[in-house]
């Protein structure tokens, strides 16, 4: 079961959510700390903060 568990975790840090549209998408893991344009309304999605 660990390994599902890290898998989901893994693919939890790759969401983002749009602050204009609200949708949320997947970033691929090479942008993971890098702002991205959001692919429905084209505007940038900061990197999430670390906690």
């Amino acid at each position: 079961m660990l390994p599902f568990y890290s898998a989901i975790k893994t693919i939890l840090r790759l969401k983002r959510k749009c602050p204009k549209c609200g949708k949320e998408q997947l970033v691929i893991p090479s942008k993971k700390n890098s702002t991205v344009p959001c692919k429905f309304c084209k505007a940038s999605i900061p990197p999430p903060k670390e906690v």
